[in-house]
């Protein structure tokens, strides 16, 4: 049912790194693709949830997966560095990215901003990043047009600082 692909990121430090980081959607469907085997709705919404609260991936992937100078990767139009795979995002959630592959001052952390997501809610937190990178805004029952408003305005300070 899960699969987790062990040391993913060694993949991504191989893949091409020419590819132009795009903070906007507008490529997107408007309509939702057909969800991967054993992802549903209800586990999109949670990972919405995951992704703007206890995971803290806001903080550098943006409010609307935006992605933040020298912090976190756009989500919101394909994925860059990962192949669009529900495992292949699971893996880079569950086990983080060094700074190296990042391209950015910071790496991304395992298991979340503070390493405490759970096994399901770092599948539930893949589950949105994937529907996120498919399809423009949240068309399904529960999805939010922006969620600028929900994130709180000192939680991205300070997170896109530039190397000493």
């Amino acid at each position: 049912m899960r699969q987790v692909i062990a040391c993913g990121w060694l993949l991504l430090a191989s893949m091409p790194t020419a590819v132009a980081a795009q903070t906007n959607e507008d490529g997107q469907p408007t309509t939702m693709p057909a969800l991967p085997r054993d992802v549903t709705l209800d586990l999109v919404r949670t990972g919405d949830d995951v992704f703007h609260g206890k995971g803290h991936c806001f903080a550098c992937h943006g409010a609307d997966g935006e992605g933040l100078p020298n912090a976190g990767s756009a989500l919101t139009l394909s994925l860059n560095y990962v192949p669009t795979e529900l495992a292949a995002i699971d893996s880079v959630i569950t086990f983080g990215l060094p700074e190296s592959v990042t391209r950015s001052a910071i790496s991304m952390p395992p298991r979340g901003g503070k390493s405490d997501l759970s096994t399901d809610e770092t599948l539930a937190a893949a589950a949105y990043v994937w529907m996120i990178s498919q399809v423009r805004g949240e068309p399904w029952p529960g999805g939010h047009r922006t969620h600028v408003n929900m994130v709180p305005a000192a939680a991205l300070i300070g997170t896109a600082t530039a190397r000493p």
